[in-house]
């Protein structure tokens, strides 16, 4: 893989992540659902990038695919594998392997698509909203970097 390409998906791939993360953690902190966080999401990098109706669509359509893949997951199915296989005297490792792997290919077999989604609205973005975009990937970045070392110091 060329060294442009490797750049280009570790980009897209921390997009992916801080935009997640973000989210996952603003709903928890707001007592909000996983609806509600890709919302919010959505309403913070709409005012924070003053993004135009087409490109707050497209997020809208990646927080949209999110969603049906979370929901194809069947996350009760699998969590009553993982409790019967911990309910087992010995931990089948082998087992535990195999569905990671399971889960991993998964993930592979969607990225193309997911990363194109995310290459469309990132495409769009002027200089200034891709220069926003990463100062608030940095501010999220030393918030949590922050707690945990105020936590730390605390002890």
């Amino acid at each position: 893989m060329k060294k442009v390409t490797k750049i280009v998906l570790g980009s897209v791939a921390t997009v992916i992540a801080v935009v997640g993360i973000s989210g996952f953690a603003m709903a928890k902190h707001y007592g909000g659902s996983h609806g509600m966080m890709g919302e919010f999401m959505i309403y913070k990098l709409d005012k924070q990038l003053e993004l135009n109706d087409s490109q707050v669509n497209q997020l809208k359509s990646i927080q949209e695919y999110v969603k049906t893949k979370h929901a194809e997951h069947e996350k009760e199915d699998h969590k009553a594998e993982i409790k019967k296989m911990l309910s087992q005297p010995v931990l089948d490792q082998q087992q535990i392997i195999s569905m990671m792997d399971e889960k991993m290919q998964k993930m592979r077999s969607n990225a193309p698509e997911m990363i194109s989604k995310i290459a469309a609205f990132t495409d769009t973005l002027s200089t200034e909203q891709r220069a926003e975009l990463i100062e608030m990937m940095d501010k999220m970045g030393h918030r949590g970097h922050h707690r945990g070392r105020h936590m730390e110091q605390d002890k």
